[in-house]
């Protein structure tokens, strides 16, 4: 009897093509050094770009230089699987050359996340960026999706693009993602995975020229990266585009990075609009070498956001988030009420990591730079839950609240049991509470942010334990009685302001595919 899910490789292949149609429907190097402040707003001015205000544009600018060519494989390290092309897309590489400063805590840090910081030195480094942009300016919404790239599987890795990548490419977003860390670009950090390599040794004939200081100066190199994008000068990475907003994001270790970000460095650079923490856990990451260069979380053991930003944030929290690991306290203990600039979404059924992850990440020809660490997790039964669905929907809630001030909605919190050890299950042993979508209320699975503890790759890719076919023929005696109660739950979730009207025909074309009852 068939599978009520779909293999991977029909699961990539399927989701790739439905996405193209939907998208179809809707319609050698160079180098450039801004010496001044004057020439850098000329620049902007004569480009018609971002608008700029006190002190968001204080301080140095890089070097840019590119786009990139040649190498090894003569693309650049996490190029995108997708034809980005067939979608007016295109991919570049640029370097970015500067002196970066480094920061440490003025006092110490308290966990109400107000925290003030000094400049304790500075450093030369040399990185890169990647840049994925419409060819065509029309097409362009006015945002730049910059993300912090997650190295915890010791490469540069995108995880947020290929979460989001629907959204960002039908919607006409920039993207950008930043080398920020050491660990991709001269390795010595923390990984997950034993044996990849950073970007100096996977592609020295590439690479071979940059350098990182270390990930004292990483803060910096991120603000320098959105600083230079808003002041291009001969080498425009976004090429003729005119951004406005800059929406500063990262997913995993880099959003603990992120809430560091927020709360120490933001208020200083002033260089983002918003931005998006994903998967945070209860603490944010060092931002001083006065720990191991190997740890990812420092500082107070729970960081609230500080409540004086005049920047939206919006945290975007699964399951194995919300309860955490052995090894990192969980986001509940940093829990804290919505305001006009901050909301929390607990997204029930998900897991830190899942199958949509894997399989986004795998060409059909093979796996690329990116997809290897992920698809190399040999974990059973990995969750398959709702996750990207919903967050296609909070970036285009923080473009819309970074834009026009509208709020998101705001989301119910996961219910934990008494003690706070654990989740509150419904009969099908599915999380109460939280937001809720199809996956859950009209359930054919159990799905769980837990997953196997005795190894951290499983653990944070959760499971699914699918139900049996008695169970499945009892819910729903006949299949278009399923694709109703989908569709339903599916406009529930949309009239609560966590599904997008753009992604619920594609919910009710899985539904349609799925093997249901059996």
């Amino acid at each position: 009897m068939a599978s009520k899910f779909p293999t991977e490789s029909a699961f990539s292949a399927r989701w790739l093509a439905i996405f193209m149609a939907a998208l179809a429907s809707a319609a050698c190097s160079s180098s450039d050094t801004v010496a001044s402040r004057a020439q850098a707003d000329a620049a902007v001015d004569s480009a018609g770009g971002a608008p700029t205000s006190g002190d968001v544009d204080a301080g140095p600018l890089p070097t840019l230089a590119g786009p990139i060519t040649g190498g090894s494989t003569g693309k650049p390290f996490t190029a995108s699987v997708l034809d980005l092309k067939s979608v007016g897309y295109v991919e570049e590489e640029y370097f970015l050359e500067g002196d970066a400063s480094a920061y440490g805590y003025r006092g110490t840090p308290g966990m109400d996340g107000a925290w003030s910081v000094d400049v304790t030195g500075t450093a030369h480094y040399k990185t890169r960026i990647l840049v994925r942009r419409p060819t065509d300016a029309s097409k362009f919404n006015g945002t730049v999706f910059v993300e912090w790239l997650n190295v915890s599987a010791g490469i540069d890795a995108d995880p947020e693009f290929v979460f989001g990548h629907a959204e960002l490419l039908r919607s006409g977003f920039a993207y950008v993602g930043v080398s920020a860390q050491a660990q991709g670009v001269i390795g010595g950090g923390f990984s997950l995975v034993a044996g990849t390599k950073p970007l100096v040794q996977t592609d020295p004939e590439r690479y071979g020229s940059l350098m990182h200081p270390g990930d004292d100066y990483s803060y910096d190199i991120f603000t320098q990266a959105a600083r230079v994008l808003r002041h291009p000068g001969a080498v425009r990475p976004l090429g003729n585009l005119k951004p406005h907003y800059f929406l500063a994001d990262g997913e995993s270790q880099s959003a603990f990075r992120m809430v560091t970000y927020v709360d120490a460095v933001q208020p200083v650079s002033h260089a983002f609009d918003g931005f998006l923490i994903h998967s945070r856990a209860s603490g944010g990451a060092p931002l001083s070498s006065g720990m191991d260069p190997t740890a990812i979380v420092g500082g107070p053991a729970s960081a609230l956001i500080r409540d004086d930003l005049d920047v939206p944030v919006l945290q975007f929290e699964t399951e194995t988030d919300v309860l955490g690991l052995a090894i990192l306290g969980g986001f509940a203990a940093a829990r804290q009420p919505d305001t006009s600039k901050l909301r929390s979404w607990e997204i029930a059924g998900t897991s830190h990591a899942d199958r949509y992850l894997m399989t986004a990440e795998v060409p059909a020809g093979g796996l690329g730079d990116a997809g290897a660490p992920v698809a190399a997790v040999n974990c059973p039964d990995v969750n398959s839950g709702p996750q990207h669905w919903v967050l296609d929907t909070a970036i285009r809630a923080v473009q819309a609240w970074m834009k026009s001030g509208a709020l998101p909605a705001s989301g119910a919190e996961l219910t934990l049991t008494e003690g706070g050890t654990g989740y509150a299950h419904d009969e099908f042993g599915n999380a109460l509470g939280g937001i809720r979508t199809a996956a859950v209320d009209v359930p054919i699975a159990t799905y769980s942010g837990q997953g196997d503890p005795s190894n951290i790759l499983c653990a944070l890719f959760g499971s699914t334990t699918p139900f049996s076919p008695a169970k499945l023929a009892k819910l729903y005696p006949t299949h278009d009685d399923y694709v109703t109660k989908v569709v339903a739950a599916t406009a529930k979730a949309e009239q609560a302001g966590f599904i997008l009207a753009d992604d619920a025909p594609l919910i009710q074309t899985e539904a349609e595919s799925a093997n249901i009852p059996e």
